[in-house]
């Protein structure tokens, strides 16, 4: 995945916050409060949004990576990034290029609008994960691509580059009649989230790059998590060929990754995770996986390869997992 070079504020963003997370207190103001690893995960991102907007904004410097082609201000205050990936190398002319509209704006002017969160952005995990559909797409997916439609879902999608990454090189393929493998029908990609700001962009994102997808159709739905794990909800597809996710292993939501794993992937079918290295849950989310059916596990368990990358200046593991039959 071409990209600009890194900046380093994300590193200094996120010694800001662990210096200043020691002194927390607690909300009427009296002593230092216990904090859990999800609070100061979310605290660190939001100081990380805050310094990438405000650099942005004022021209400083431009986001960490991506090729920015427009920059502008919405309505209601919002920063709006328009920017771009290439997925392949300078040496390759003719490699797909995916337009994103970004808002990198935890830190909104107008703290009741936006998506006080992290789906506004796209982070290294996601590059990481793009790399590995790159590398890997044949070896992994290729055959059964060639054969018959693929259905894949995205979780924690933000921007959706992982998702559209995929959506891309499945509608690339060729069925097995050596014709688009449309003629068999469409592969099927369901990118979701949870913020309704983050769906509606996630849509602009989708209607952008239709014309990247050839025999691919991408789609964009909501998912909470625990909606679905408690039964209060359908999934927007399930069986799935490839269920995937880049940064989305923090506090308690090892376990949950694992379960929704268990509850939507095929037998046979791959889960493709990326997470950065050291993260709370990670020891959790394998051992989702792993659990035997026999012992309480949701049906097969799977096998589990992990790998390491680097990707924009932060050091990733990526998870590839096949599920048993």
């Amino acid at each position: 995945l071409k990209r600009a070079p890194t900046s380093a504020v994300l590193r200094s963003a996120g010694r800001t916050f662990r210096a200043s997370a020691a002194m927390a207190t607690s909300g009427d103001g009296g002593s230092a409060r216990p904090r859990t690893a999800e609070d100061e995960e979310f605290e660190e991102a939001d100081v990380i949004l805050a310094e990438l907007r405000r650099r942005a904004a004022t021209g400083e410097c431009d986001l960490p990576w991506g090729d920015t082609k427009e920059r502008r201000e919405a309505p209601d205050g919002a920063l709006l990034v328009e920017r771009t990936y290439a997925l392949g190398g300078s040496e390759d002319p003719g490699r797909p290029v995916l337009t994103l509209l970004e808002m990198p704006y935890s830190a909104h002017p107008d703290v009741s609008v936006g998506v006080n969160g992290t789906g506004g952005i796209v982070w290294p995990g996601a590059l990481g994960l793009v790399n590995l559909l790159r590398q890997r797409f044949d070896e992994l997916l290729g055959a059964a691509a060639a054969a018959a439609p693929v259905l894949a879902l995205e979780i924690g999608a933000g921007c959706g580059l992982p998702g559209l990454c995929l959506a891309v090189l499945l509608g690339a393929t060729s069925g097995t009649s050596g014709t688009p493998s449309a003629a068999e029908g469409l592969h099927r990609v369901v990118l979701t989230d949870e913020a309704e700001a983050v769906l509606a962009n996630l849509r602009r994102n989708v209607e952008a790059n239709v014309a990247q997808l050839g025999s691919c159709r991408a789609e964009v739905a909501r998912l909470e998590w625990g909606e679905l794990l408690e039964g209060e909800a359908a999934p927007p597809a399930e069986a799935v060929d490839v269920l995937l996710g880049s940064d989305v292993i923090w506090g308690h939501r090892g376990e949950l990754v694992g379960r929704l794993a268990r509850r939507l992937v095929r037998p046979g079918g791959l889960l493709l995770i990326s997470a950065q290295e050291g993260r709370e849950g990670l020891d959790v989310f394998e051992a989702a996986l792993r659990c035997p059916e026999q012992e309480g596990g949701e049906g097969p368990a799977f096998g589990i390869e992990v790998t390491q990358a680097h990707e924009a200046g932060e050091s990733l593991v990526l998870f590839v997992c096949r599920r048993q039959l």
